[in-house]
Parts: structure tokens; sequence; C-alpha cells
């Protein structure tokens, strides 16, 4: 696969992964406070989300310039892995599910 294939593949699953994901994060958000609280709810996850996405970002280009893409990448997945059975389990009432 070209250069040009690959990096627009990647925008492609780039794209569709935030497609997938973005409105069930907003949707969990909104489920788990009070109407009332919402707005600043929201505000609050918005500003956690890009407060975290800068030391991520450069975490992960210092694995990427030191052991190279496939460890970067794999290492992000094992996190993410990690965090799915670290994240407590909620029902949209607020119960454990």
């Amino acid at each position: 696969m070209g250069s040009s294939r690959r990096t627009t593949a990647s925008f492609v699953a780039y794209g569709t992964f935030f497609g997938l994901t973005e409105g069930t994060e907003k949707a969990l958000v909104v489920d788990l406070v009070e109407p009332q609280w919402r707005g600043r709810a929201l505000g609050g996850y918005h500003a956690a989300v890009g407060v975290a996405s800068l030391p991520a970002s450069v975490i992960f280009g210092v694995i990427y310039q030191a052991a190279g893409p496939m460890f970067a990448f794999s290492t992000g997945a094992g996190l993410a892995l990690i965090a799915i059975f670290l994240l407590p389990r909620r029902a949209p009432n607020g119960r454990a599910a």
C-alpha cells in the first residue's frame, strides 16, 4: 500500500473512530449527572480530555521516536485495554451494572 493510501486510510479510520465514540462519550456524561449540571459536566469532560491530550501526545511521540511505531501503537492499545477493565461499570441510572 502506497504512502498516500496509507495516510488516507489512517485518516478515515481516525474519523470513523471519533464518529463512533464521541457521541457515546457525551451521552454517558449526560446520563451520569442531574439535568441542571449537564452543561458543566460536559465542560468538565472536555476540559479533562483537552488537558490529558497534550501529555499523552508528547509521551506517544517520545515512545515513537525511541522505540518505533509498532511499540508506540502497541503501548497505546495495551493501555486502552487496561482502561477497559479499570473503569467502573455503571448502568445509565447510576447503579453498578
